[in-house]
């Protein structure tokens, strides 16, 4: 079973200033990975803006990041949609295109009413991707899907062969370790939530998926690195730092963290409709909210 151990990003798409896709911009986007010992991409996920893009244009973007990083690093394609004959569609591409893995939420807008209905549209997307690895996409705060896990994962080990774990973006963290415990050495469940990275860790998290760990990469590399030495109280001011980067998401939006990835780095253009971007006024009182907040230097 393949296995993640580290820091997988959230990979961006990035987009052109009128909003269509900035395909020569991947291999930036993946040596950027490389460099800062990122250990996997998700793409086409939630950073990705996916419910934003049309079928079409995930199929072309899941192709250039699969050319970019082959030999370099692995790619998960996330193939989530509110359609699971689609979802089937993009994980099939992804299969074919040579990802490592393939991801997909739970449908969205025509939501499984039971947990045995999950698993069946689970089932159908993962069928279509064998015998990749297969991850479930918790996100329920976006899905409005709100199963526990640990009561969904007997059905996912016992009727899908390729199986391998779950994204666990939630902050319910009895779920978050009922489910490692019981998945055990048969299935990775990636923790999912960046700004409590260090209880997923005490959890048994090994692997973690997120969108900060794409531009800030510092800060979760020294995170992880007290933790493993046992140094909590150092852990925690890392975790503090990351919070504290965290909490000006609310006030300025979505599109701010393409900002942080240009700050990083690496331009990624601005966020799709409806997403609003940051005016040039704001985005200066954001850099200047860094700034004396200490956390400028720690970007890329």
């Amino acid at each position: 079973m393949l296995k993640f151990k580290g820091l997988v990003a959230a990979a961006f798409t990035p987009m052109q200033p009128d909003g269509s896709i900035a395909l020569d911009k991947v291999p930036e986007m993946v040596d950027y990975a490389v460099r800062h010992k990122l250990c996997a991409l998700f793409v086409n996920g939630t950073t990705g803006e996916f419910a934003a893009l049309s079928i079409e244009e995930r199929f072309c973007l899941a192709e250039a990041y699969l050319h970019a990083a082959a030999g370099k690093l692995p790619i998960i394609v996330h193939a989530g949609s509110a359609s699971v004959e689609e979802s089937a569609r993009l994980a099939r591409h992804a299969r074919d295109n040579g990802a490592n893995a393939v991801a997909a939420l739970a449908p969205f807008y025509f939501r499984p009413g039971d947990i045995r209905a999950l698993a069946e549209a689970l089932k159908t997307i993962a069928a279509a991707c064998a015998p990749l690895p297969f991850y479930f996409y918790h996100i329920p705060c976006l899905t409005g899907v709100n199963f526990r896990v640990y009561d969904l994962l007997p059905l996912l080990l016992e009727e899908i062969p390729n199986f391998a774990g779950v994204k666990f973006t939630h902050e319910d963290l009895m779920d978050y370790q009922r489910s490692v415990d019981f998945a055990g050495d048969r299935a990775q469940i990636m923790f999912g939530r960046d700004e409590i990275l260090l209880a997923g860790l005490a959890l048994g998290a090994e692997a973690a998926v997120g969108s900060t760990y794409g531009f800030a990469p510092r800060i979760y590399h020294r995170l992880l690195d007290a933790f493993a030495a046992g140094n909590l109280s150092e852990a925690r001011q890392w975790q503090e730092r990351s919070q504290t980067l965290i909490s000006f998401l609310p006030r300025y939006g979505f599109a701010v963290q393409k900002l942080m990835m240009k700050m990083a780095g690496v331009d990624v253009g601005p966020a799709r409709q409806p997403v609003t971007n940051l005016t040039p006024a704001l985005a200066e009182e954001f850099r200047v909210s860094l700034e004396q907040a200490k956390l400028l230097d720690l970007l890329g």
